[in-house]
């Protein structure tokens, strides 16, 4: 890539001339908005097989050599995308999506495929795991995520036979974010960096509804949900924090139905998975 009289010129052997989604003059000019913009290392455009609906996404990777702080490109890029209803972008430093593929994650697995390159500056594309080594990775990482979640759940269910409800809804709050955060690196390739449990249900919106929903805008459970938010700063810092008993019990009934929905959500995953290796070996 190069500028000439102001414009952006793409060269082809930077370019994935096969990608469908280059044919559609909006991404091509999209593509060079972006790479005008920042200084992008990859940029796939894939569709997120292991969400529960169809997701067009964007991935564009920068290095961390040139851009440290991620947050940073925010403004930039949604002034590119500005507009654009149809296509959502996420951006990753390229250092952490080597990393995940070598912790066997299945979403940079699937989302990293060569054929879903639009524009590698080096030419070349990020190793990636063995799809039968994948399997075995994921299942590690998620049932570790799970034990950690376990051991707060016990934890609250000791608080809470104490009458100490306060440290209770602390735990239980640590029991969605572990949870959420799971399923987020699952599906997403990557967690929301926040303890806000109304900030992950936006961030998974568009790829795990059910999770989305777990609180839902009524006002009942919208004070709920900031009281279990609340929760996290309370403990740290005593400022005078009360919760009830029954908001207690209410948000115990919360994280079960939290378990069943993660579990569905990597049941489904997995057998996802199996079945695409299942097709590509017949």
């Amino acid at each position: 890539m190069k500028l000439m009289k102001g414009t952006i010129i793409m060269r082809s052997k930077f370019l994935n001339l096969e990608h469908v989604a280059l044919k559609d003059d909006r991404i091509l000019r999209l593509l060079k908005d972006v790479v005008a913009a920042v200084p992008v290392q990859y940029m796939y455009f894939h569709n997120n097989f292991l969400a529960g609906k169809a997701v067009q996404e964007m991935l564009i990777m920068v290095p961390f050599k040139q851009v440290h702080v991620l947050n940073e490109l925010t403004p930039v890029l949604n002034m590119v995308f500005n507009g654009q209803t149809e296509w959502s972008y996420r951006v990753f430093h390229v250092h952490e999506v080597e990393q995940a593929l070598l912790e066997g994650s299945l979403f940079f697995h699937y989302a990293t495929a060569a054929q879903n390159c639009l524009f590698s500056k080096s030419g070349c594309f990020p190793d990636r795991s063995m799809p039968d080594v994948i399997a075995d990775q994921v299942g590690i990482a998620y049932q570790q995520e799970i034990n950690k979640a376990n051991k707060f759940l016990t934890g609250a269910v000791f608080y809470f036979k104490g009458q100490n409800f306060e440290y209770c809804a602390f735990m239980l709050h640590q029991v969605f974010d572990l949870m959420y955060r799971a399923i987020e690196v699952l599906v997403m390739g990557k967690d929301k960096k926040t303890h806000r449990i109304r900030v992950h249900q936006l961030y998974i919106k568009p790829f795990v509804k059910p999770l989305s929903t777990l609180f839902n805008d009524s006002e009942e459970e919208a004070g709920l949900l900031h009281l279990l938010d609340e929760a996290y700063l309370a403990v740290r810092y005593e400022n005078n924090y009360v919760i009830s008993e029954a908001v207690i019990v209410s948000l115990f009934e919360k994280a079960d139905l939290l378990y069943i929905i993660a579990e569905q959500v990597y049941q489904g995953i997995m057998n996802k998975h199996f079945d695409r290796q299942m097709n590509r070996m017949a």
